[in-house]
């Protein structure tokens, strides 16, 4: 299973082209963004390279100088979205400051990814139902990021900074709760969520930061 992986992490590195210069770039980047937003709207098996292609302005074929197949399209499609997921925790979690400071930094800029990219989400969402490239195992990375975050937990909780509890469901249901805040919300409460929408992205923040407060605080420092 591992020298798997490997290989199709090699095939999604192997899709940039090596020195295709700012033009290239560009295209590829363009490329990446419009099929993010067709796996998102029609999910990975109902997109269409010819349409993302006709998206971007190119011929379906020029998609093949960049990504060899949909699936190797897909899996970097995918990469762009945990590789802005790891490089939030570390910055987070290497910025100066209190491990509270730290955390609420985390939590921040998770919220803010979360906004900014709503394709990402949508497309993890469909993933879970099913709707992914046969034998597609997204799971090494997205525990690569877990392992990241509970571990600066762990350290905050031996340093007397948080209340002990159990890391990854702590983390698993922040990330739930955000992805829930902007997907599912308006359909499951809409009242609710029309008092929320009218927050913003800020609201969000400060009912997430509220929530993770009173589960890692020390009881005796509760208000």
């Amino acid at each position: 299973m591992r020298t798997a992986v490997k290989t199709r992490a090699t095939d999604v590195r192997r899709a940039a082209p090596a020195g295709g210069g700012r033009r290239n770039n560009g295209t590829r980047e363009a490329i990446l963004a419009a099929a993010e937003r067709s796996f998102a709207e029609r999910g990975y098996h109902r997109t269409s390279l010819h349409e993302v292609a006709e998206d971007v302005g190119i011929q379906k074929a020029s998609i093949f100088h960049h990504f060899a197949s949909k699936e190797i399209l897909y899996r970097a499609v995918l990469a762009e979205g945990h590789g802005q997921g790891e490089a939030i925790i570390k910055r987070a979690i290497a910025c100066d400051g209190s491990w509270w400071e730290r955390l609420r930094s985390l939590l921040d800029a998770y919220v803010d990814l979360v906004a900014a990219h709503p394709e990402q989400t949508t497309i993890l969402l469909r993933q879970s139902l099913g709707d992914a490239p046969e034998g597609y195992d997204g799971r090494p990375d997205s525990d690569r990021l877990l392992e990241m975050t509970t571990a600066f937990l762990a350290e905050g909780q031996r340093a007397g900074a948080f209340a002990p509890c159990d890391g990854p469901s702590l983390v698993l249901g922040v990330m739930g709760m955000v992805v829930f805040f902007f997907t599912s919300a308006p359909v499951v409460a809409p009242g609710w969520s029309a008092e929320l929408a009218a927050e913003g992205t800020e609201g969000i923040r400060r009912r997430v930061t509220a929530i993770v407060e009173r589960v890692l605080l020390q009881a005796d420092k509760l208000p």
